[in-house]
């Protein structure tokens, strides 16, 4: 009888760390893909924000610039050190002009050209796109970055310049 229940005891002690390396290996499951979730949030929320501060550059680039010589039609631009390999952000914004033709014949984006037209409006279509990969392993950049999709994220808007 005593010989049973040292091997019942031996039993339930390997039982229960099993159970506990088991519930373990979930909690550190969890705890990983609940980062994982948070990064990707942050970096989105980062893009968003890129995309509202591109969109007010852009209205203070055709403000500040001369269309009767040359229009803006693209911006470029890097955040961080290499958006290649997810460590940065690479920003491209499209201008497209719509207003009146004496204003906007120089440009080579148009929209709309409206002629003979009594009113001094001018408006433009901002596209902006923020591109960005996810932060995971570096490793995974280094062997394999041009497996490693990327995220866009596009915002559009028309924005009226002057009247």
């Amino acid at each position: 009888m005593i010989k049973l229940r040292r091997g019942f005891s031996m039993l339930v002690a390997i039982f229960t760390i099993v159970v506990i390396s088991l519930v373990a290996s979930y909690i550190f499951y969890a705890s990983a893909t609940v980062n994982k979730e948070g990064q990707l949030q942050y970096q989105k929320e980062q893009a968003i924000l890129l995309a509202r501060s591109y969109t007010e550059y852009a209205v203070m680039a055709i403000s500040a610039n001369d269309r009767s010589i040359k229009c803006i039609d693209n911006i470029n631009a890097t955040i961080g050190s290499d958006p290649s390999i997810g460590l940065g952000y690479a920003v491209e914004v499209k201008i497209t002009y719509i207003g009146n033709q004496k204003y906007i014949k120089n440009c080579q984006r148009k929209a709309i050209m409206l002629q003979d037209s009594d009113t001094d409006t001018l408006s433009a279509i901002i596209d902006v796109y923020v591109k960005y990969r996810d932060r995971g392993n570096e490793s995974l950049y280094n062997n394999y970055k041009q497996y490693v999709p990327w995220f866009t994220y596009h915002k559009r808007s028309l924005q009226k310049i002057w009247d």
